[in-house]
Order: C-alpha cells, then sequence, then structure tokens
C-alpha cells in the first residue's frame, strides 16, 4: 500500500506468544501532530499486550514521545550506508579532492519539502552557488548529472553499490567546486533525530556543512565526534524553534553564504579526519556490537 501523509503506512501485526516481538520501524515514520501514527496503530491494536512489543528504530530519541514503550537503537540505515562507502573508499578518496574550489556553497535539493522550498526561495538571488531542485523542475549545471529516472533505477540493474553511494560519486564535480555545503535533509520538524546520507555524504566529500534539519541535528552530529566547524559557521540556529530555525542559520552564516570561507591546509586536515572518522569509526560508535536480527515483522 502506498504511504499516506495522514495515515501513514499499513502495519503488519504478527500474532503474539509467549515471547517479545521484535519489529523494525524501517521507513520513514509518519509523525502527525506530536505522535507517530504507525506507533500509535501499534498501540491500538495491541492494548494491553504492548508491552510484548520491541521497537528497533534508528531514530535515537524516539523512546523520548513514548517512555513506557520499548525501544532498542539499531541504526540499518546508516550502518548500510557507512559499510558501502567503506567498500568503495579508494573510489571515494579518487573521485573527491580539495583544489579547485571556485563557488561558495553547494545546495542540492530533489524531493519537494515545505522547508526547502523556504531555502531554495533565499539561496538561488545568492551568487557563485551550485544549487538544484530537481522535482521543482530545477536541474543542477551538471550536465551528467542523474534525471529522476536514472536515480530511481540505479539498483533495479546495480547491485554492487548502494545508490546514494553512487550518487555521490556521480555529483563529486559538484562537490569539488564549491568549498561546503547548505544540506537540507530529509525532514525538518521532527521531534526526534532523522539523519540519513544527506549529513553523511559531506564527510566523504570533504564538505563542512550547514544543516537545515530537525532541531539539535548539529548536537546530534557533534556527539558522534564529528568536526563542525564551530570556528567558521554560527550554529546557534540549532537549538531554535521551528519557526526560526531557518532564519537564523541564513542571518548568522550570511557573510559566508555570500564571500565563502577561507580553506586552508588545516581545514583540509580536519575534513580529511572527518572523513576518516566515518570510514573507521563510524559503525562502532552507532552500535558498538553489530549482531544480525531476525525481525517478527518490518514496516
Amino acid at each position: 500500500m502506498p504511504h499516506d501523509p495522514i495515515r501513514g503506512w499499513e502495519i503488519e501485526t504478527p500474532a503474539l506468544n509467549d515471547e517479545q516481538c521484535k519489529i523494525l520501524l524501517q521507513d520513514d515514520l509518519t509523525f502527525v501532530d506530536g505522535k507517530v501514527v504507525e506507533i500509535e496503530k501499534y498501540i491500538e491494536h495491541y492494548k494491553k499486550d504492548i508491552d510484548k512489543i520491541i521497537f528497533h528504530t534508528w531514530h535515537k530519541s524516539l523512546y523520548k514521545l513514548y517512555p513506557n514503550l520499548k525501544f532498542v537503537y539499531y541504526p540499518f540505515f546508516l550502518l548500510d550506508h557507512q559499510k558501502d562507502a567503506s567498500q568503495h573508499q579508494k573510489t571515494i578518496e579518487e573521485k573527491f579532492y580539495f583544489d579547485s574550489k571556485k563557488n561558495t556553497f553547494l545546495c542540492l535539493n530533489a524531493r519537494k519539502r515545505p522547508h526547502r522550498d523556504i531555502v531554495f526561495a533565499k539561496i538561488k538571488n545568492f551568487k557563485n552557488c551550485i544549487y538544484s531542485y530537481t522535482h521543482r523542475g530545477v536541474p543542477s549545471p551538471m550536465h551528467s548529472d542523474w534525471t529522476m529516472e536514472q536515480y530511481r533505477d540505479w539498483n533495479v540493474n546495480n547491485k554492487d553499490m548502494l545508490t546514494n553511494t553512487k550518487n555521490l560519486l556521480v555529483c563529486a564535480d559538484m562537490y569539488n567546486l564549491t568549498q561546503f555545503s547548505i544540506v537540507t535533509e530529509t525532514r525538518y520538524n521532527l521531534p526526534c533525530d532523522f539523519i540519513t546520507e544527506k549529513t553523511t555524504q559531506c564527510w566523504l566529500a570533504l564538505h563542512p556543512a550547514l544543516y537545515v534539519s530537525n532541531r539539535y541535528h548539529v548536537a546530534h552530529v557533534r556527539d558522534w565526534g564529528f568536526d563542525l566547524f564551530d570556528d567558521i559557521f554560527d550554529h546557534s540556529y540549532d537549538s531554535k524553534s521551528d519557526s526560526d530555525r531557518i532564519d537564523a542559520l541564513f542571518k548568522n552564516n550570511q557573510s559566508q553564504m555570500e564571500n565563502g570561507i577561507t580553506l586552508s591546509d588545516s581545514i583540509k586536515q580536519r575534513l580529511l579526519r572527518n572523513r576518516e572518522h566515518y570510514l573507521k569509526n563510524f559503525d562502532k560508535i552507532l552500535l558498538p556490537q553489530i549482531k544480525p536480527l531476525n525481525f517478527n515483522t518490518l514496516i
């Protein structure tokens, strides 16, 4: 069944026995009025037996919304992408370099999102930047960039590399021409963390970044041990409310977006350390003891 933005995903409800039931919350969950629609469905279905359900999720702070339910942090998406990048480390290192930064920032957008509409309205007036918003009919200036169909169909016939890894390599020239990224993450107003490849790929591409994402996104990434370049960017926007965060990001970092940043050898070494930290340590930070799990059901 297709996703409904109000009613969410359809869920599977396996029969319960004396053992606990493990459910992987695999897809992009639906948040409406501060509640997770899919979890509400499970609560309604299982009622008093909901304590037999163990939800495995890649939203680390989801438990704060439902403190009486059982959650296990299982960041399958982030683990898969880190593993794939590690397998293609040599190719990535050959593709991305630090010189020839002729443009200020890069801001790549695909699917339509309200927060991306706001950001795009702001960045399109900046000079010397590179941007796209493909689902709004604004392609990137790179002639070899993927079409929407190429992105969609890559993993149909290509299993040796994840779509997002391949797409990053396709976009390498744009990263190599720009000094830093404005990352418009998938979601903006969730009451929990939601961090995707849009954030992690900057480490591979040697890009500092400003993040248009959920509240405390920067703090979460900093807790992982990555250099956020606080001496270059003003990240105080990270703690602002949803209504103020984007305006604060642009107001406090306007000079960097207009004039660019100074890329020294010291900055290069810090960027290389971020990449190394991601490739060598990220899986251990996410889940110190990675064990294969058999789930009763997925959504």
